[in-house]
């Protein structure tokens, strides 16, 4: 279990307003709570592919939940982002991040949907490894997208222990993102949200934990 950081700069990055929630909402909320500054950076509105609708707004809705301190939204097309070149989205990380991240917190590679798999090559790409810069990425599991993947490789070696948090969480999850939320046994469903967090924690002794896969890590 990673000993958290105080004091340090934080970047989520998710392709979909909610994604933030569903992946590593608890955490989020400890971090902001222990006084680590936090940044959001989301790509697209997350369901003008369903027809239409902007849900750009409800970011902002979850970042005052979450304790979220700002909030970068672009207009990638929603579930389309495998049609913007990868060069942009780049781009798109780097003038919205204005700082280098202590922590980053990003998609994993396998998840089904096609927009989170290339947030995080944009991410490892953006992020690169430069001389004198020590940072952490980890990347988050999402219900209905990590999992529905068959054949996934998820390999969660990280737990954050979020038993104070995850009120918090669900509460995001019902206040903002209620519309994207399923019946149970729906994967994407508040039950197995926190269902989840108990598993993870019981893995490491803990009531409830979120876990995360380290990509790179430089102390």
């Amino acid at each position: 279990m990673l000993e958290l950081p105080r004091d340090k700069k934080i970047l989520v990055l998710a392709a979909h307003p909610d994604d933030e929630a569903l992946g590593c909402g608890a955490t989020i909320s400890k971090l902001s709570s222990d006084g680590n500054y936090v940044e959001l950076v989301t790509f697209t509105d997350g369901i003008s592919s369903r027809g239409k609708g902007d849900r750009t707004s409800t970011a902002i809705q979850s970042a005052e939940v979450l304790g979220i301190a700002k909030v970068h939204s672009g207009n990638f097309p929603d579930n389309a982002m495998d049609s913007v070149p990868l060069l942009s989205l780049c781009k798109f990380i780097e003038e919205s991040v204005s700082f280098t991240p202590d922590l980053i917190f990003t998609h994993h590679p396998d998840c089904l949907n096609v927009d989170h798999g290339r947030v995080y090559s944009a991410t490892v790409t953006a992020f690169r490894p430069q001389r004198g810069e020590s940072m952490s990425i980890y990347s988050y599991y999402v219900p209905s997208s990590t999992d529905y993947n068959p054949l996934n490789n998820f390999q969660g070696n990280m737990y954050i222990d979020v038993k104070d948090h995850v009120e918090t969480k669900i509460k995001c999850l019902r206040e903002v993102y209620g519309e994207e939320m399923r019946e149970y046994p729906h994967s994407r469903s508040y039950r197995n949200v926190e269902n989840l967090m108990k598993v993870w924690g019981s893995e490491v002794g803990l009531e409830y934990a979120e876990k995360f896969q380290l990509i790179r890590q430089v102390v």
